[in-house]
């Protein structure tokens, strides 16, 4: 199956962009010892920045008297190990996911009378969320990219047996196992390294959010579609009934076919659904704990970094641009959960709307059996038997990040 862009709901460019589309569709893409060189790519993104984790521990060492910089490292290593898991995931379920992205088609439901234009929609929407998802990754990887270059008098001080080492602050600021003298000589060449891995860190961030913004987005507007058709069963046709004398009972029948067709495409879309959130779920889990833990420790911070009276502009930047990127992709991501639960417990409003009273009792059978399935399907993104993946959770993760600073405050005070 090749998913074409003109049937496709989600804009298929950002995929083919960042190579995520030819890593799904590995029979078709280009190989190297017969190896997808797309899945090679995505590797070495791997490589290059479980290097920069493993810099971090080394860094760590180094910096084992500064608290501040250990936390930054902590930082750094938990942000890079987050977007490995997360390449890995998506390499190790490749194939699942490609089965499960006929749900991105137009083509993917059978009903022929559906409202196209709801699907164009739809594209704008996810395309205009892939930007913004671009907008926060890439505003890190730009800020801390550029602050080492527009800032030239800031080192990193390191303490070692009685000798001060000077090393020049760079992008991520990782500790080399080189003189300082050799760093500061050959900084661009150091500079260069941190933010092709800064780059490939981005990268990495963005192309899950592609995939999660496309899942979810085709999801809530399949259903969206299927309500809309749903609202219009025995309404499409009245004029013709009074006007044309068209036979009730054929109009009756088509109304009952077109349902079953409409509940065999619902269906359908919930099997992919349940499929999607299977192999989602782990991850969706390890983001939110990640985020809300990166959210709280990059407040704190920022506090510390106030009551300890530092006034560089550069530092607090630095943890405020990452604060800011992580607490706008939680609420991204609680946000498009949210959506989807919205629009599948919309569908028996959707059915109630059709012209259901003007059918015949096998139709309003069908029609109650649909809605008790419907009730019955708890279909949610869960982190838990009873936690649900919506706003109220990012409403909770800002309660507990306020209480923490507040706390934190109120002992600086004093």
């Amino acid at each position: 199956m090749d998913l074409q862009n003109d049937h496709s709901i989600i804009n298929l460019q950002f995929m083919k962009i960042t190579g995520f589309y030819q890593l799904l569709i590995s029979s078709d893409a280009s190989k190297l010892f017969n190896i997808n060189i797309y899945k090679i790519a995505f590797i070495v993104q791997i490589l290059l920045v479980t290097f920069a984790a493993i810099m971090g521990i080394f860094s760590i060492y180094s910096c084992r008297n500064n608290v501040n910089q250990i936390i930054h490292y902590i930082i750094v290593i938990f942000a890079i190990y987050f977007a490995v898991f997360k390449y890995k995931f998506i390499i190790q379920n490749s194939k699942t996911i490609w089965d499960c992205m006929h749900m991105m088609s137009t083509n993917c439901l059978s009903y022929n009378d559906h409202t196209k234009e709801i699907f164009k929609i739809a594209r704008t929407r996810s395309s205009s969320l892939i930007l913004i998802s671009f907008s926060l990754w890439s505003s890190i990887v730009l800020y801390w990219s550029l602050s080492a270059i527009l800032i030239d008098n800031s080192y990193l001080k390191i303490k070692y047996e009685n000798i001060v080492y000077k090393y020049r602050s760079n992008a991520i600021g990782l500790v080399f196992p080189v003189t300082d003298t050799f760093y500061n000589k050959y900084f661009l060449v150091f500079y260069t390294i941190e933010s092709v891995l800064l780059i490939c860190w981005g990268q990495m961030m963005w192309v899950f959010d592609i995939l999660m913004i496309s899942i979810c987005i085709s999801i809530e507007y399949q259903l969206k579609t299927i309500a809309d058709s749903y609202s219009l069963l025995g309404l499409k046709d009245n004029h013709l009934t009074y006007n044309n004398k068209t036979n009730k009972s054929t109009k009756k029948i088509k109304a009952i076919l077109d349902l079953e067709i409409l509940i065999q495409d619902q269906q359908n879309i919930f099997v992919k659904m349940k499929n999607m959130y299977q192999i989602l779920k782990p991850v969706v889990l390890i983001q939110l704990a990640a985020e809300s833990f990166q959210i709280i420790l990059h407040a704190c911070m920022i506090l510390k970094l106030y009551f300890d009276g530092s006034k560089s502009p550069t530092i607090f930047l630095k943890l405020l641009f990452p604060e800011i990127t992580y607490l706008c992709h939680l609420f991204l991501t609680c946000y498009l959960f949210s959506i989807v639960n919205e629009q599948k417990e919309s569908m028996n409003f959707a059915l109630y709307n059709s012209n259901w009273t003007d059918m015949d009792i096998k139709f309003k059978k069908l029609l109650l059996l649909t809605m008790r399935v419907n009730n019955a399907e708890n279909l949610k993104m869960k982190i838990s038997i009873n936690r649900i993946v919506n706003m109220q959770m990012f409403a909770d993760v800002m309660h507990i990040t306020y209480s923490i600073v507040s706390v934190m405050m109120k002992n600086y005070s004093k």
